[in-house]
């Protein structure tokens, strides 16, 4: 009578174990600069959200904030369009 197999100890990976991989502060990093870049580059908040996005998605970590950066950038692209063409019309 044998004992049954044992999981490794964490970060070990081993035979028929997935090596878990450490949480990654980047994915929340940019996000939170993806935040900022609505006032200045709105473009760029919409890239760093979705490359933050996929990075928690891979880490598989909800991905709320990212989400709220690349629909932000959006918004603000947006916002400053429709300023662009009122303030073109009251040109003239």
């Amino acid at each position: 009578m044998g004992y049954p197999p044992q999981p490794p100890p964490p970060g070990y990976g081993g035979a028929g174990y997935p090596q878990q991989q450490p949480e990654s502060s980047t994915p929340q990093v940019l996000s939170i600069i993806g935040i900022v870049c609505w006032f200045c580059c709105s473009p760029a908040a919409i890239v760093l959200g979705l490359v933050a996005q996929s990075q928690f998605r891979s880490q598989g970590r909800p991905d709320t904030i990212a989400k709220v950066a690349w629909i932000g950038g959006i918004v603000a692209i947006v916002v400053n369009i429709l300023v662009f063409i009122v303030r073109l019309n009251s040109m003239s």
